[in-house]
């Protein structure tokens, strides 16, 4: 009897705890993945607006020609503080400044940030990303000190609205680390966290770069990370406190029943600890690592009548439930264009792709409009990039309100451009819809006072519609469709705009 109450014991320590373990640690694996994936997410939208001021014609000439009307109209305070960035900095290929603003959006007042001076500072010139022309626009991010603090930034080469020329800069956006930042970080991962900047290097000797996971590192309540800048130094340490589930203890009151139990009952006990401790341990360890191998999270649905591991299932399931509430979160937010707040490029493409296999199941017709607003780079010229991005979400939001069949789809193709997918249409629905399309920005009488074709803000369209017939789906494909709707958008604007014109696939 005594023997049978060694082994409990012994399996309680050995075995059961330790796997509970593991599957806690697994839970503390995914929160630190989420962490890196809100930090990311922060970074990538500051990217985005680097990217727009930075691919655009007005700030290659500016570069050019140092044209003072460019900065005057552009990086007012009222910029930073609706992006929310807290400096500008505009280089040529030589590392001269030709503009420079720090602009503390949080406090409204202006900062130094004298490091950002590339001749004075040679050393941070590895900010810039790689100078090589490509067909696509090279960008660097990461992490910076600077006199107010470690900063966020990032950098994008200045190029032509279409990415033609050779690169002749680079432009520069940053933003403070503070504790909102935290915040926002904080109900992505739901991990309370907190951070401060370093003063002693030798002080994370022993402490991890974040990266995601926990790096050999055992479960713990209570753990540290840290940030690094472009040279590879440590700049901030990261305080992660998890929603800490406490462990079993080795010995308690129902422990110690259960070894009284087994010195007068030994056989009904043996049974007892198989049914409620043994194979719920185990059932709940293998069901855990499976979905940890095959990276799908899923509730336990099963109950048990031992108090640690009925507690234990009512934790992970909490947990499950806030890992799918975030994933679900980041896919959305990855799927929308930031500046209009509807679908957005990559969102398109994933439509495309799942309505032109559901046409080649179903041989219905398949349609694509391209839409562009007429003469949009005079309207920015003339009024300003912030009235530009205004029109921009006018429109997105009027097309994506009038185009509402559930089977439509309506997401910004990039600058200027808007696509529309129609699936299940006729030609004839087909030209009901940009008949819609046209009169909705019409109708929004948008001042347009440079435009050559109306007073108001205008859209060019070219359709494309796949009704199968002889051609076969399989020999045209998706990509067929849209370079023939944009073939279509060339016509119209070579028709003198505000029009559409259409091409028919098949017959």
């Amino acid at each position: 009897m005594l023997i049978l109450a060694l082994i409990l014991l012994c399996y309680r320590q050995y075995v059961a705890l330790p796997k509970i373990e593991q599957g806690l640690t697994a839970f503390q694996e995914r929160e630190l993945s989420t962490l890196k994936m809100a930090l990311d997410r922060e970074i990538r939208f500051l990217k985005t607006i680097n990217y727009d001021y930075a691919v655009w014609d007005d700030s290659y000439d500016f570069v050019k020609k140092y044209d003072q009307s460019y900065i005057d109209s552009n990086f007012i305070d009222d910029l930073y503080t609706s992006l929310k960035i807290d400096g500008v900095f505009i280089y040529d290929l030589k590392f001269n400044t030709l503009f420079g603003k720090g602009f503390d959006f949080s406090e409204k007042k202006a900062i130094e940030l004298p490091k950002l001076n590339l001749l004075s500072t040679p050393e941070n010139q590895k900010l810039f990303p790689s100078m090589s022309p490509t067909t696509e626009v090279p960008q660097y991010s990461g992490f910076l000190n600077t006199v107010e603090g470690p900063v966020i930034f990032s950098s994008t080469q200045i190029r032509h609205s279409d990415k033609s020329g050779e690169p002749v800069g680079v432009l520069v956006l940053i933003r403070k680390i503070r504790p909102s930042l935290m915040k926002s970080l904080s109900q992505m991962s739901q991990l309370k966290l907190s951070f401060k900047e370093l003063g002693n290097v030798a002080e994370t000797k022993e402490i991890k770069t974040i990266k995601g996971s926990l790096q050999g590192e055992l479960f713990a309540e209570k753990r540290q990370r840290i940030i690094t800048d472009i040279h590879n130094k440590p700049l901030i340490i990261i305080d992660v406190e998890h929603d800490y589930t406490q462990l079993p203890k080795l010995f308690d009151t129902r422990t110690l029943l259960t070894l009284l139990l087994l010195t007068s009952v030994p056989m009904a006990m043996l049974v007892f600890v198989n049914i409620y401790l043994v194979k719920p341990a185990t059932k709940s360890s293998q069901i855990i690592n499976v979905m940890v191998r095959k990276n799908q999270l899923n509730p336990l649905v099963y109950h048990s009548n031992v108090t640690e591991i009925s507690d234990f299932i009512k934790n992970f399931n909490q947990l499950i439930s806030t890992i799918k509430e975030q994933k679900i979160d980041l896919e959305r937010l990855t799927l929308l264009d930031g500046l209009t707040t509807i679908a957005n490029r990559r969102a398109f493409d994933l439509f495309l792709e799942e309505a032109w296999l559901c046409m080649q199941r179903n041989r219905r017709p398949i349609a694509v409009l391209m839409c562009d607003i007429d003469f949009f780079k005079l309207y920015n010229d003339s009024l300003g990039h912030q009235a530009g991005d205004v029109a921009l979400r006018q429109v997105a939001q009027a097309l994506n309100h009038r185009i509402s069949r559930p089977t439509d789809f309506v997401a910004r193709y990039g600058g200027e451009e808007f696509v529309i997918v129609l699936k299940d249409t006729s030609v004839e629905g087909m030209h009901q819809v940009i008949k819609i399309a046209l009169d909705t920005v019409r109708k929004l009488q948008i001042p347009h006072p440079h435009s050559t074709v109306a007073k108001i803000i205008t859209i060019s369209i070219g359709g494309a519609i796949f009704i199968g017939g002889t051609e076969s789906p399989i020999k045209k494909g998706k990509g067929d469709l849209v370079a023939t709707a944009d073939s279509s958008l060339y016509k119209a604007k070579a028709n003198g705009r505000n029009c559409a014109e259409t091409q028919v696939i098949g017959s």
